[in-house]
């Protein structure tokens, strides 16, 4: 997807996941259009970016279209290892969560600056204090992380995970994060969300 805009490997990326639930053989874009917020213009030429052959007279084959936006986006190169940096409230929430029970990604290592959190908090995976955080990122070879620290942590984690090997951030913080384009960078704080909600709800 190297050569995909931005908002349409998002959409795509989107899309695999409703067509993974979607019952039929065929679809078409304006069915899509029902199920979704985009309309079937912009999903014709999302589709259309994916560069293979997936349509039928009365629609696209889910299963040849499923796979393809899959190859293009490398989510059948197997199972992906994450880690958790910042176990406070939304760190903790995500110690227990089974959104990626079944899925590619597979959380494998927590990260704290106090070190009698990861003492104290139980999880399926080891939990480690920062002090490690390179070491353990390396040796485990992990590839994405998922940052909850506080606002002044953010950056100086964010480096860090970059210099270790980290390919993918998600990043729970407020903070604009500077790192290099090797590093990809996906915010959804609460706050950058809204803030971003209101700017384009004033622009309907």
């Amino acid at each position: 997807m190297d050569k995909i805009p931005s908002p349409s490997k998002k959409r795509l990326v989107l899309l695999e996941r409703l067509l993974s639930e979607y019952k039929g053989n065929l679809i078409t874009s304006k069915k899509i259009e029902e199920l979704s917020s985009w309309s079937a213009a912009v999903i014709r030429k999302d589709i259309s970016l994916l560069g293979v052959h997936c349509g039928a007279s009365n629609g696209y084959k889910v299963a040849e279209l499923l796979q393809a936006i899959r190859k293009s986006a490398g989510l059948e190169k197997g199972k992906r290892k994450c880690c958790i940096v910042g176990l406070g409230r939304i760190g903790q929430s995500l110690l227990g969560s089974t959104e990626l029970d079944g899925t590619d990604f597979e959380l494998v290592a927590g990260f704290d600056s106090n070190v009698n959190r990861t003492e104290i908090l139980h999880a399926d995976f080891p939990l480690h204090p920062t002090t490690l955080l390179e070491k353990v990122v390396r040796e485990e070879e992990i590839k994405f992380a998922i940052l909850t620290v506080s606002a002044s942590e953010a950056q100086q984690c964010a480096a860090k995970l970059s210099d270790a090997g980290i390919i993918g951030i998600v990043n729970y913080t407020p903070c604009v994060l500077s790192v290099p384009p090797s590093t990809a960078v996906e915010n959804v704080s609460l706050l950058t969300a809204l803030e971003t909600l209101s700017a384009v709800s004033e622009q309907v």
